[in-house]
């Protein structure tokens, strides 16, 4: 047994054991019926347009997997949606917040003498950010409500925070 044989009994050996369960049977046949193909190089070349076939057939039903999730996807109720939506925007007003607190730190290592200027948190950690929640809500409005209600909410959030911070810290 020459060594395009062996990569061939190989190659479809791995197929074999790496195929969904609905393309094995016709892996395992492909892999028997090596034994009966002439020619070293020919079994290499059986090897690899099977290879190709039971891939092309794996893929199909991947694809059938993937539509079916995706009409299941299309019956999500308009509740969860918008759940889905409202928590997606309050993810990522946070993710700018935590952009700004990380900025704030630049400032601070970039410039020293900064760092503890009063009108720099207030840039920093309310101002920029306050004005693109409103700006974001503004322009998600009509098409994505819920994205937007999440930012106005979390914006909301911020700013009461904030109010209450400087009510009992002064």
């Amino acid at each position: 047994m020459g060594a395009p044989r062996k990569l061939a009994g190989a190659l479809l050996g791995g197929v074999l054991r790496l195929a969904p369960e609905e393309s094995r049977i016709w892996a395992a046949a492909m892999l028997r019926e090596l034994d009966f193909i002439d020619g070293d190089w020919a079994a290499l070349f059986w090897a690899l347009g099977s290879t190709g076939a039971i891939l092309r057939h794996a893929a199909s039903g991947w694809r059938e997997r993937l539509r079916s999730r995706s009409n299941k996807e299309a019956d999500m109720n308009s509740t969860g949606k918008k759940a889905l939506g409202v928590g997606l925007g309050m993810l990522s007003a946070l993710a700018l917040v935590g952009c700004a607190l990380a900025a704030l730190r630049i400032i601070g290592i970039l410039f020293p003498g900064l760092e503890h200027a009063p009108w720099v948190y207030w840039l920093a950690v309310m101002a920029i950010p306050e004005a693109i929640f409103v700006a974001a809500t503004v322009m998600l409005w009509r098409k994505k409500g819920p994205v937007a209600a999440g930012i106005l909410a979390t914006g909301l959030v911020m700013a009461l925070h904030v109010a209450v911070h400087l009510t009992l810290h002064r």
